[in-house]
């Protein structure tokens, strides 16, 4: 299936571990983000690519508050 992209439609918290220490950013609106690992129609937590970081968001905060983009390849 490959990797699907969404655009935010308010600011979204996510977790992002560095040195093995989780800490709370907030990805502003109108991001766009790449769901890389996880089931968005799950529970739980789902892997996100942004901005070159990998996050952890909860797949219902990216199912409920984000909306499909369509990635055209070259």
């Amino acid at each position: 299936m490959g990797e699907r992209t969404f655009k935010l439609l308010a600011p979204t918290m996510a977790i992002r571990v560095e040195n093995e220490q989780p800490s709370v950013v907030t990805v502003p609106t109108n991001a766009v983000v790449t769901l890389v690992d996880g089931d968005i129609n799950g529970v739980g937590l789902v892997q996100i690519r942004y901005q070159d970081q990998v996050l952890q968001m909860l797949a219902t905060d990216l199912r409920n508050g984000g909306e499909p983009v369509l990635v055209t390849s070259a």
